[in-house]
Order: structure tokens, then sequence, then C-alpha cells
């Protein structure tokens, strides 16, 4: 304890208490000392730092340093909406970290509610991250946390450049250089080739739980609707019209779920390496029966010129087994 730098910030009365301040402040950086804030100490608005347990420490510790969070206000600590989805608000107040959940408190109020509660998804979820562990290529989530009473949030860490789609959006006209793009499939298909040798299957895989981070490395995240081996999880979730296997003339469930997953990592690959969303020509209101007819009459997307297009075709025809079969291919293409 004596090696460790205490900081004790003193707060303008916002209407808070200690615990509060303590739970949004985390990550943030006092410019006065250019350190960050701990997680380990409360921070009160009395004399001397508060320990976790609410104890006050010594005054006489050493590296203790005090200072005035003048620029704080109730505004700026207030959580941030960046995302939604079909069941959960997506919001952050550190911008490294993010909650996921169906209602957003703050300061004991509620200030968003989805009205339908998606507690045992966000369970499921939590179990699924915690299962796959700690992985390059997959978002490090921090668990369930209480953001009221009986209310659960998810945190994993926040992709500071959003889904690859978004990005790709955003940025349509910068198209990054061949053999960068090509890095981020690889990101794609090493991360699946873990999450499937773990005995999940995301059910859902696109572009848009896909993360972004610096230098374009790539992040799966967004395991809400994944199956886990040896959980007993309902299967309700499927690939969006763009990234779904046809049935080629099989009964839906006797498509193998495998060969499902293979067809979406392609589809994946296809919208990162031409840098844009598949039948973008299409809208969103009519796509699905487009696209589900094309793929019916095996018309898809021309692949010309495409340098990962044999690796593409090759999920889009079944052709692999695994998606270790699909990273070792790309790893081919991009050195040649």
């Amino acid at each position: 304890m004596d090696n460790d730098l205490v900081v004790f910030a003193t707060l303008p009365n916002l209407g808070a208490g200690p615990a509060f301040y303590h739970k949004l402040l985390i990550g943030k950086r006092p410019k006065e000392l250019g350190c960050e804030v701990l997680s380990d100490y409360y921070f009160g608005q009395g004399a001397a730092p508060m320990s976790v347990t609410g104890q006050p420490l010594s005054p006489c510790l050493p590296n203790v340093a005090v200072f005035s969070y003048t620029d704080v206000t109730i505004e700026s600590l207030q959580p941030k909406v960046i995302g939604l989805g079909t069941t959960c608000y997506v919001t952050t107040t550190d911008n490294r970290t993010v909650l996921k959940g169906y209602q957003v408190w703050f300061d004991d109020n509620l200030v968003f509610d989805y009205g339908v509660t998606c507690e045992e998804r966000l369970a499921r979820e939590a179990t699924v991250y915690e299962h796959l562990g700690k992985h390059s290529r997959i978002l490090t989530c921090f668990g369930l946390e209480e953001e009221h009473h009986g209310v659960h949030s998810l945190r994993p860490e926040m992709a500071p450049l959003g889904c690859i789609r978004a990005y790709i959006q955003k940025h349509a006209e910068n198209t990054p250089p061949i053999q960068h793009r090509l890095q981020m499939a690889l990101d794609v298909a090493t991360g699946l080739s873990y999450v499937y040798l773990r005995g999940e299957m995301p059910c859902d895989l696109s572009c848009t739980n896909l993360f972004v981070f610096d230098k374009l490395r790539i992040k799966l995240g967004d395991f809400v609707g994944a199956l886990l081996e040896g959980f007993d999880f309902e299967w309700d979730q499927t690939h969006e019209s763009r990234y779904h296997l046809p049935s080629r003339g099989r009964e839906y469930d006797d498509v193998p779920l495998m060969k499902r997953e293979l067809f979406a990592l392609g589809s994946a690959i296809y919208e990162i390496t031409v840098w844009k969303r598949s039948f973008s020509e299409l809208n969103d209101d009519d796509d699905d029966d487009e696209v589900d007819n094309n793929y019916a009459k095996e018309k898809f997307l021309p692949l010309d010129g495409n340098v990962a297009r044999d690796i593409i075709w090759n999920c889009w025809a079944e052709a692999y087994a695994t998606a270790q079969e699909v990273a070792h291919d790309l790893k081919s293409c991009g050195s040649s």
C-alpha cells in the first residue's frame, strides 16, 4: 500500500454520493495530475480519501494527491447513448467501456427504458464471454452490473471506432490499402477460429458485431444470441439475409450450422475487401426477398478483381470445413 498513488478528488456538490462519483469517474484523467483515477477508492467530499470499505485511509499515507475536479458537471457525467440494438441501449460514461442494457439509470433516475426486460439474454451473453475468456480478437467483458434493483447491464470494453459496417459507411471514400483490409478479414477469421474451438456459435455474424480498434484491428463481440456447447440455450437468432446460407434443396434444420457460419464469414470478408455492404443498392425494406431470391438461384455478387475471391467463394460454396482453413488461406493471400 505504501507504494500506491492514492488520488483524492474534491468534487462540487452535484447531489450524489461518493459511490456514485466513484463509479462514473473511473478512467477519467485529471488534467492537473496527468494520472488515472484509481478504481480502488471511493471519492468522498470530506478531507481524506475513502477506501472501498468506506473507512477513511490514514492521512499519513505517502503519495496522496489532492486536487479539485472543478470541471465536473452533472451533464458531463450522464451516460451517453452510442448505440441501439433490438432490445438494448449501449451507453458510455468513460469512453473505455460500455453498458449494454434495456434500461439506463442516472443518479437513481430512470433515463431510458425499452419497456421489455432482457435479463436472461444479458446473463446468457455474460456466460458466453466468461466461457470464452481472454483473447486478442474478442472484446474484453467485465461481467454484469446491477444498475438498479433487479436491473442488470453488461459491461464490455468499448470499440473506439465502432462496428465495421458503420466504419465503412463513414469512410466510404477512404478505402484502406488491401493489405489492411486483408488483415481485418484475418482478424475476423482468427477470432472465429477461437470461438468455434471453445464450442460457441455466434449465429448472427455480420459486420455489425465485428468491432474496429486502433490500426484497424478487429475484435468480435455482441454474443447475445450465441449457442454454447454444454448449455441449453435456445436457438433464437439467425443471420441477416446477405449473410444467410441458401438451403440448396435441404430442409432448414438440415443445413449444418458450421456451414451457415462459414458462409457468413465469406460475406464478412466480401464486405471488408470490397469496402461496401453487399447489395448496397437495395433498400432495407425490400432487400430480404431480393437477396433470398438471388441466393436461391445461386446468383451471388461478382468477385472479379477481388484478391480474396477464391476464399470468399469457397465460403459461399461450402468448401471449407473450419474457420482455421479460412484463416490459413487469408494469411497466404496476404503474403502473396
